[in-house]
């Protein structure tokens, strides 16, 4: 009898302990991007250095306001985005003007790097959270 009692006790304690683990993962969805971040960029564009530095705003629904200076252009200027995350908090930026970023997302939405994998660039910088609410719309 106490062989049994010790064999359920062992094995409650493994399930519990298999449940803990599985409760205390993070995971990401579009919703873990919401609010406002800035960012900085750098790298080379058509074979020329590039920066880049701007605020965009996450709805929390898969949409990007942004806004932005460049090295290239000089003056500010917007686009607009949308967006998708996985569970393994990695996923994929489509700007409107056509360019493609990779990003891989903090767990709790406070920052993110990311990194151009379309046109003839290479462009990778860091973004972090600033503020819960959407400034720019």
């Amino acid at each position: 009898m106490k062989t049994k009692l010790m064999l359920c006790v062992c094995v409650s304690m493994l399930g519990f302990g298999a449940s803990f683990e599985i409760a205390s993962k993070e995971y990401c969805s579009i919703k873990t991007l919401k609010g406002t971040y800035t960012y900085s960029s750098q790298g080379y564009y058509a074979g020329e250095p590039y920066a880049e530095s701007g605020m965009e705003s996450y709805n929390g629904a898969g949409n990007v306001v942004n806004n932005y200076t460049d090295s290239l252009g000089r003056v500010s200027a917007g686009d607009t985005a949308t967006y998708v995350i996985g569970e393994d908090c990695h996923g994929t930026v489509t700007y409107n003007s056509g360019s493609v970023y990779k990003i891989y997302v903090s767990p709790n939405g406070d920052s993110m790097t990311y990194i151009l994998t379309s046109g003839d660039g290479v462009i990778a910088g860091a973004s972090r959270r600033v503020s819960s609410k959407l400034i720019l719309k």
